[in-house]
């Protein structure tokens, strides 16, 4: 990448590779729930929505270690420091090895708590339990990915993080849909499915970080690794992270609650829309990785110009991508439901609300792709905020609309809570500027 020029080729160049293979991250779920929405009983499918809700509030609590490793690794690379590299790499492992053994040692309290939060059917507890103790042995092996995939990401090794996920998400659709209809699993299908692909992804990983990391590990000093300032530096940037995460979290486990307590059909009906909403917003995010990366080797240049001119290409891209989504959901949003379900009143309830998924990306698009910005420069503070704020919205909102108009007030109060986040980190640029650029 040019240093003092951005063009559109050099931007796409990056985002799009990384904006296809997030987007499989979703689909992967997408099969997932495809395929237990053509099973007999809607509780198959309210299983798994629950299950995923369950792994993303571990993972996604987690999440933070692919997202900074990817903005340090960025850094290292503008700054062209070997050893930074390394230590980008180093140290969110070694955390990620603390929390992967920690969620194992701790499986049962978290499994309990959860099912005590969200209240579901026995049935489709006793299912969602099944789908969990399978797939809780890959807490590792994820953790691990989300490590090694922030830091070729953030090193632009475009080609080798799209083939780590594309590739682990195409052999988890593959194996469920082979677990599933032709082996006759069910739902533990589905999570060795998962499970093996995750197997899959580390050895990938493994193989990539060897292929491109070129370290130099034998004149490496290993003590820097937990040298207490750094990692205090970084435990601060991810503690923002995890804030976020815990709101987002938080709001999904509402969410999820309150579908539940409507009725086991309308738990299934929002999950399929969760679904396609997940797959917009994973699109956006993977134009947010992109962003990340231009913008932590900004930083790791100490180039103003550059930034700025990241942060105007993103908007005009964005720009492009909703309109494609939001025209995209209004001619087939038919057709991806039915793909999910061949449950009529399912498929008949998620029509009902289909709409709130059409302007989702034109709500959620600016605070989705400008995450990509802060976090590429390290700065979370504002992030951390944000999500603050907007939660604090939503749990009153959501209190009052729910009773008054039931899932349409589940879903307008979910697009306030992620409207509230694009206002809030548009205003924080000028932070983002003048703490980040000293720019004045």
């Amino acid at each position: 990448m040019c240093t003092n020029v951005l063009t559109d080729r050099e931007y796409l160049g990056i985002t799009i590779p990384f904006m296809l293979s997030t987007m499989t991250q979703p689909l992967m779920g997408a099969v997932n729930t495809a395929v237990m929405g053509q099973l007999p009983d809607p509780k198959y499918i309210a299983a798994v929505a629950l299950g995923a809700i369950l792994f993303n509030n571990i993972y996604w609590f987690f999440g933070f270690l692919r997202v900074s490793t990817s903005g340090y690794a960025a850094q290292a690379l503008g700054s062209g420091s070997r050893e930074e590299g390394l230590l980008a790499f180093l140290r969110p492992l070694f955390i990620a090895v603390i929390v992967s053994c920690s969620c194992i040692i701790l499986q049962k309290p978290i499994l309990t708590a959860y099912l005590s939060l969200v209240a579901p059917a026995s049935d489709v507890a006793e299912l969602c339990s099944a789908y969990y103790e399978i797939l809780i042995w890959g807490a590792p092996l994820v953790l691990f990915n989300y490590v090694s995939l922030g830091w070729l990401m953030g090193q632009t090794k475009v080609r080798a993080s799209v083939f780590m996920q594309v590739s682990s998400n195409v052999l988890n659709m593959i194996l469920s849909v082979l677990f599933v209809f032709v082996l006759h699993f069910d739902i533990e299908g589905v999570a060795w499915a998962t499970l093996l692909s995750q197997l899959y992804g580390a050895a990938a990983g493994c193989w990539l970080m060897y292929l491109y990391g070129n370290f130099d590990y034998k004149n490496f000093d290993y003590k820097t690794v937990i040298e207490p300032e750094e990692l205090t530096k970084i435990l601060l940037v991810n503690t923002n992270l995890m804030i976020r995460t815990a709101c987002l979290l938080t709001v999904n486990n509402i969410i999820a609650a309150a579908g539940a307590a409507l009725g086991t059909v309308v738990l299934a009906a929002n999950a399929v829309l969760f679904q396609l909403k997940d797959i917009m917003s994973f699109l956006v995010d993977g134009m947010a990785n992109g962003a990340s990366v231009f913008s932590g080797r900004a930083l790791g240049q100490k180039n103003r110009a550059l930034f700025w001119q990241i942060l105007k290409m993103t908007y005009k891209w964005l720009f492009v991508l909703v309109f494609l989504l939001m025209l995209g959901f209004t001619f087939g949003s038919t057709f991806l439901i039915n793909c999910f379900t061949d449950l009529e009143e399912v498929a008949v309830l998620a029509e009902t609300y289909k709409y709130y998924v059409l302007i989702y990306p034109l709500i959620a698009g600016i605070g989705l792709a400008l995450y990509g910005m802060f976090t590429g420069a390290t700065y979370t503070v504002p992030i951390r905020n944000m999500m603050l704020i907007a939660l604090a919205v939503f749990w009153p909102v959501e209190r009052l609309l729910v009773p008054l108009l039931g899932n349409d007030g589940l879903w307008i109060s979910f697009l306030i809570f992620v409207g509230i986040q694009s206002l809030i980190l548009f205003y924080s640029l000028r932070k983002l500027r003048e703490k980040i650029y000293k720019i004045k």
